[in-house]
Protein backbone atom coordinates (compact mmCIF):
# COMPACT_ATOMS: atom_id res chain seq x y z
CA UNK A 1 0.00 0.00 0.00
CA UNK A 2 0.84 3.62 -1.25
CA UNK A 3 1.20 6.29 1.26
CA UNK A 4 -2.34 8.51 0.60
CA UNK A 5 -2.31 12.24 -0.33
CA UNK A 6 -5.97 12.64 -1.24
CA UNK A 7 -9.43 11.67 -0.22
CA UNK A 8 -11.84 14.52 1.83
CA UNK A 9 -9.63 16.43 4.02
CA UNK A 10 -7.40 16.95 1.17
CA UNK A 11 -10.24 18.33 -1.02
CA UNK A 12 -12.04 20.45 1.05
CA UNK A 13 -8.59 22.26 2.36
CA UNK A 14 -7.86 22.61 -1.26
CA UNK A 15 -11.48 23.99 -1.22
CA UNK A 16 -10.56 26.37 0.86
CA UNK A 17 -7.20 27.90 0.33
CA UNK A 18 -8.61 28.43 -3.49
CA UNK A 19 -11.57 30.10 -2.01
CA UNK A 20 -9.42 32.48 0.34
CA UNK A 21 -6.84 32.73 -3.05
CA UNK A 22 -10.09 33.87 -5.09
CA UNK A 23 -11.15 36.21 -2.55
CA UNK A 24 -7.82 38.10 -2.12
CA UNK A 25 -7.54 37.73 -5.73
CA UNK A 26 -10.81 39.52 -6.66
CA UNK A 27 -10.51 42.23 -4.10
CA UNK A 28 -7.49 43.23 -5.38
CA UNK A 29 -8.08 43.01 -8.94
CA UNK A 30 -11.39 44.80 -8.38
CA UNK A 31 -9.07 47.54 -6.80
CA UNK A 32 -6.49 47.93 -9.93
CA UNK A 33 -9.67 48.00 -12.32
CA UNK A 34 -11.01 51.00 -10.45
CA UNK A 35 -8.15 52.63 -9.98
CA UNK A 36 -7.42 53.84 -13.90
CA UNK A 37 -6.25 51.91 -16.98
CA UNK A 38 -5.60 48.29 -16.97
CA UNK A 39 -3.89 45.97 -19.57
CA UNK A 40 -5.97 43.63 -21.71
CA UNK A 41 -3.84 41.03 -20.31
CA UNK A 42 -4.92 41.69 -16.65
CA UNK A 43 -8.58 41.41 -17.66
CA UNK A 44 -7.81 37.83 -19.56
CA UNK A 45 -6.04 36.46 -16.71
CA UNK A 46 -8.77 37.50 -14.50
CA UNK A 47 -11.21 34.82 -16.84
CA UNK A 48 -8.34 32.43 -16.52
CA UNK A 49 -8.34 32.44 -12.65
CA UNK A 50 -12.13 32.44 -12.39
CA UNK A 51 -11.30 28.85 -14.84
CA UNK A 52 -9.20 27.47 -12.34
CA UNK A 53 -11.23 27.91 -9.49
CA UNK A 54 -14.43 26.60 -11.30
CA UNK A 55 -12.76 23.53 -11.97
CA UNK A 56 -11.69 22.91 -8.85
CA UNK A 57 -14.99 23.64 -6.71
CA UNK A 58 -16.69 21.79 -9.46
CA UNK A 59 -14.41 18.77 -8.75
CA UNK A 60 -14.95 18.99 -5.09
CA UNK A 61 -18.30 19.65 -4.68
CA UNK A 62 -19.01 16.44 -6.56
CA UNK A 63 -17.40 14.22 -3.94
CA UNK A 64 -19.09 11.78 -2.48
CA UNK A 65 -19.18 12.52 1.13
CA UNK A 66 -18.36 15.90 0.86
CA UNK A 67 -21.12 17.09 2.45
CA UNK A 68 -21.49 15.51 5.82
CA UNK A 69 -17.39 15.85 5.72
CA UNK A 70 -17.96 19.82 5.43
CA UNK A 71 -20.19 20.07 8.32
CA UNK A 72 -18.35 17.74 10.54
CA UNK A 73 -15.31 19.64 10.09
CA UNK A 74 -16.94 22.99 10.51
CA UNK A 75 -19.16 21.59 13.81
CA UNK A 76 -22.43 22.46 11.70
CA UNK A 77 -25.10 19.78 10.54
CA UNK A 78 -26.47 22.83 9.03
CA UNK A 79 -23.77 23.89 7.04
CA UNK A 80 -24.55 23.36 3.34
CA UNK A 81 -20.78 23.40 1.78
CA UNK A 82 -22.55 21.80 -1.99
CA UNK A 83 -24.92 25.13 -1.83
CA UNK A 84 -21.85 27.54 -1.04
CA UNK A 85 -19.73 25.72 -3.76
CA UNK A 86 -22.81 26.74 -6.18
CA UNK A 87 -23.02 30.31 -4.59
CA UNK A 88 -19.26 30.60 -5.12
CA UNK A 89 -19.11 28.88 -8.90
CA UNK A 90 -22.03 31.17 -9.95
CA UNK A 91 -20.77 34.18 -9.14
CA UNK A 92 -17.19 33.23 -10.64
CA UNK A 93 -18.97 32.00 -13.89
CA UNK A 94 -20.51 35.52 -13.78
CA UNK A 95 -16.99 37.00 -13.81
CA UNK A 96 -15.58 34.90 -16.41
CA UNK A 97 -18.63 35.22 -18.75
CA UNK A 98 -18.28 39.43 -18.66
CA UNK A 99 -14.95 38.97 -19.68
CA UNK A 100 -15.83 37.22 -22.70
CA UNK A 101 -18.36 39.08 -23.44
CA UNK A 102 -16.76 42.33 -23.40
CA UNK A 103 -13.31 41.81 -24.92
CA UNK A 104 -12.89 42.38 -28.46
CA UNK A 105 -13.08 39.04 -30.65
CA UNK A 106 -14.31 38.25 -33.86
CA UNK A 107 -14.87 34.69 -35.18
CA UNK A 108 -13.72 33.40 -31.89
CA UNK A 109 -10.04 35.48 -31.71
CA UNK A 110 -9.34 37.97 -29.32
CA UNK A 111 -8.64 40.99 -30.57
CA UNK A 112 -7.03 42.33 -27.59
CA UNK A 113 -3.11 43.44 -29.02
CA UNK A 114 -2.55 45.71 -32.14
CA UNK A 115 0.46 45.67 -34.22
CA UNK A 116 2.31 49.40 -34.72
CA UNK A 117 3.92 50.57 -38.20
CA UNK A 118 7.45 49.49 -36.28
CA UNK A 119 6.68 46.06 -35.32
CA UNK A 120 5.54 46.76 -32.33
CA UNK A 121 2.63 45.30 -30.18
CA UNK A 122 0.55 47.40 -27.97
CA UNK A 123 -1.85 45.62 -25.75
CA UNK A 124 -5.36 47.34 -25.49
CA UNK A 125 -6.26 48.73 -22.30
CA UNK A 126 -9.57 49.47 -20.61
CA UNK A 127 -10.40 52.61 -18.56
CA UNK A 128 -12.34 51.75 -15.13
CA UNK A 129 -15.54 52.88 -16.62
CA UNK A 130 -15.26 49.92 -19.26
CA UNK A 131 -14.86 47.43 -16.22
CA UNK A 132 -17.13 49.05 -13.75
CA UNK A 133 -19.24 45.87 -14.24
CA UNK A 134 -16.41 43.50 -13.77
CA UNK A 135 -15.61 45.36 -11.03
CA UNK A 136 -18.53 45.01 -9.00
CA UNK A 137 -19.22 41.22 -10.31
CA UNK A 138 -15.44 40.53 -8.36
CA UNK A 139 -17.07 42.54 -5.67
CA UNK A 140 -19.66 40.05 -5.43
CA UNK A 141 -17.74 37.25 -5.58
CA UNK A 142 -15.15 38.31 -2.89
CA UNK A 143 -18.29 38.51 -0.56
CA UNK A 144 -19.72 34.99 -1.50
CA UNK A 145 -16.73 33.86 0.60
CA UNK A 146 -15.54 34.41 4.06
Amino acid sequence: MAFKTDGLAKAYANAQQESINVKSFATNHSTALAAGNVSANLVQSIMLRMKSAIELWDSVSGLSGMQQYARDQEDDQAYDVVAEFLVMRGAAVDVRDEVIATMPSASGFIQKDTYELDGAITVRSFTNVQTSALQTLLTTLANTIV
